[in-house]
């Protein structure tokens, strides 16, 4: 049997760490969060957010978009905030409404004000390994802090990332490249027996496509580690991407869902917040 990577625990020391700094902090932190209420993923989001924000005394701003909310219209609100003094951090819950093109609001969040890391001065600081502070989206950064944790090195691994999203696949895949990963990035035009070939040659698995049952066992090299950061609802129960039941009889390690990627997700956008508020103290 795997042995289980605890989000939810490592989470608490990552939010109680949070806590503190926010006490130590002269002035509010507060983190502004635009997102469309007609989505009811990120409606869910949204709330899990701010209620874990208000335990580690983090004030939030939601911005919900109407629905005829258009790239320029909301490119206007983050250009307000971008000026507002009392804002610490931006964050773009995605996806916005279909009118409004998500990579250019990224883009349009100050750097500074970029907590996720989704915007393109960030992203491309982590692709360039830069020797500079900067943010790097919450869940792929949680994911190796869970790594960390649990000393699990990627340098020398071939690490296998499924998915290529903005929020994910892409930072993660540099992640694991700065930490001297060999990194395979497949997504959904990679060919079904391609990925099957992959799966069968990596030592570290991360997965976030969407799908459950996406990966099982009988795919996995013996011994890997499995990230599952796939978060669905089936027969309204909270699932991965990952046949767990399966996988955990193959992986070394994994992460269970829920209490493993989310729980890391929400602690690291908090925490990157915090330091938003240190930098521009």
């Amino acid at each position: 049997m795997s042995k289980i990577l605890d989000g939810k625990a490592v989470a608490q020391i990552i939010n109680e760490q949070t806590s503190q700094a926010v006490r130590q902090l002269a002035k509010p932190v507060r983190l502004a969060v635009v997102y469309d209420p007609e989505n009811a993923g990120s409606d869910l989001y949204v709330g899990m957010k701010s209620r874990q924000a208000a335990k580690v005394g983090i004030e939030t701003q939601d911005i919900p978009l109407p629905a005829d909310a258009n790239t320029e219209t909301v490119q206007e609100i983050v250009r307000d905030l971008n000026q507002d003094h009392t804002i610490t951090g931006i964050l773009i819950q995605s996806p916005l409404p279909e009118a409004v093109n998500e990579q250019i609001i990224f883009s349009t969040v100050a750097p500074s004000k970029d907590v996720d890391g989704l915007g393109a001065v960030n992203q491309g600081l982590l692709f360039a390994d830069a020797p500079l502070p900067y943010t790097v989206a919450a869940t792929p950064q949680g994911v190796m802090t869970l790594l960390k944790h649990y000393q699990i090195d990627p340098a020398g691994k071939t690490a296998l990332v499924i998915g290529r999203s903005q929020l994910f696949g892409r930072p993660m895949a540099a992640l694991l490249n700065n930490a001297d990963a060999t990194v395979i990035l497949s997504h959904r035009y990679t060919p079904a027996a391609q990925l099957k070939f992959f799966l069968k040659q990596a030592d570290l698995v991360v997965v976030g496509v969407g799908q459950p049952d996406f990966v099982l066992g009988e795919d996995l090299k013996p011994g890997c580690v499995v990230i599952d950061v796939g978060m669905n609802v089936v027969d309204g129960k909270a699932t991965g991407d990952v046949d767990y039941s399966s996988a955990s009889q193959v992986a070394d390690y994994i992460t269970p869902v829920p209490g493993g990627v989310g729980p890391m997700t929400i602690a690291t956008l908090l925490e990157n917040t915090v330091k938003a508020a240190q930098d521009n103290n």
